[in-house]
């Protein structure tokens, strides 16, 4: 496994990937730290974190990376639904539901999305539920940021590494 990190103003993310994509992106303010056994490699993670400057500059809508998170299958499915939610747009927990045929399952939608290994890339912030603390891992703090750099009302800007 390959990371590497990048200062920023939402705090020090740390992307993880190996040969199939990236794995991970984890905020340090959350106590992560990356395993021992894990190799810094900023070269190897160059279009990582080159894309998720871009995102979190305002210049870039979509990722064009490959990603392979870990999770179950349907953990699976709700991230690919998500995935395909346009920047700067909002879906609900039952919409996504109900997108993947099984409307009662938005409380599972939420949890998924609690989960999500791979957060800005795998947009988990455009989703809305009904409980946030069941599907706010990173906070709310965050989400609302993350949704006000996608409508043009805040612009984080990185700090040097």
């Amino acid at each position: 496994m390959y990371y590497d990190l990048i200062h920023t103003e939402l705090g020090l993310i740390f992307l993880q990937a190996d040969h199939q994509g990236l794995k991970l992106l984890a905020f340090a303010s959350d106590g992560f730290q990356p395993s021992p056994c894990w190799i810094h490699h900023p070269e190897k993670m160059h279009e990582y974190t080159c894309q998720v400057k871009e995102y979190l500059r305002g210049q870039r809508q979509q990722f064009s990376l490959p990603l392979a998170p870990t999770g179950t299958d349907f953990q699976k499915q709700v991230w690919r639904a998500i995935e395909k939610i346009p920047y700067g747009q909002i879906m609900t927990c039952p919409q996504i539901a109900t997108q993947l045929g099984n409307k009662k399952a938005h409380q599972a939608i939420a949890l998924a999305k609690n989960v999500n290994p791979i957060p800005l890339v795998i947009p988990c912030h455009r989703v809305a539920c009904d409980h946030p603390r069941l599907s706010c891992r990173f906070g709310l703090d965050l989400i609302h940021r993350l949704r006000e750099l996608e409508t043009g009302h805040i612009q984080p800007q990185l700090l040097p590494l």
